[in-house]
């Protein structure tokens, strides 16, 4: 069973960053939730123009190494808090946030479309996926990425099990 620091890892995470105190796992969640919140504003008001600017802020994160949600909370939220700062995220939760950039830009164009489906089915699968990822760790984005293109250095000595093969 993979456990919370391997996930962590597993997304891009520095093992110094995911050491670095028991406050990480609850950093860790704050940008896939809030990722799925602001997505859940977008369905809720319906409005293809907020997608749209939801995914272009969000797919920052994929060319940045934090994304729109880190930069909220390192300079807005953390302060009154008194909380860490999140460090910065690997490739694998980069390849995250544009995906999720992504899923946001073909949904608000969906809504302007008035396409049901493209404005309902990868704004929703995103939304999934990212309250999963905040809920319990686990990425679909990272698992893509570690099967393209395979795991990190850092990811792979502290996710293997015992008695595997090697």
């Amino acid at each position: 069973m993979i456990d919370t620091r391997q996930l962590l890892l597993l997304q891009g995470f520095s093992a110094a960053d995911v050491a670095g105190g028991t406050d990480f796992a609850g950093l860790a969640r704050w940008t896939p939730l809030c990722c799925a919140a602001f997505g859940l504003v977008g369905v809720w008001l319906g409005n293809g123009w907020y997608l749209l600017g939801l995914g272009a802020l969000t797919m920052t994160g994929g060319f940045t190494a934090s994304s729109i949600y880190d930069r909220l909370f390192n300079h807005l939220v953390r302060f009154p808090l008194h909380a860490r700062r999140i460090p910065d995220h690997g490739n694998p939760r980069r390849f995250g946030c544009a995906i999720g950039g992504m899923m946001y830009l073909l949904g608000g164009s969906g809504w302007l479309l008035h396409n049901a489906y493209l404005a309902y089915l990868p704004t929703l699968f995103i939304i999934t996926f990212a309250a999963i990822a905040g809920l319990t760790h686990w990425c679909f984005a990272s698992t893509l990425y570690q099967l393209i293109f395979g795991a990190s250095k850092e990811a792979a000595c502290c996710c293997t099990t015992e008695g595997a093969d090697e």
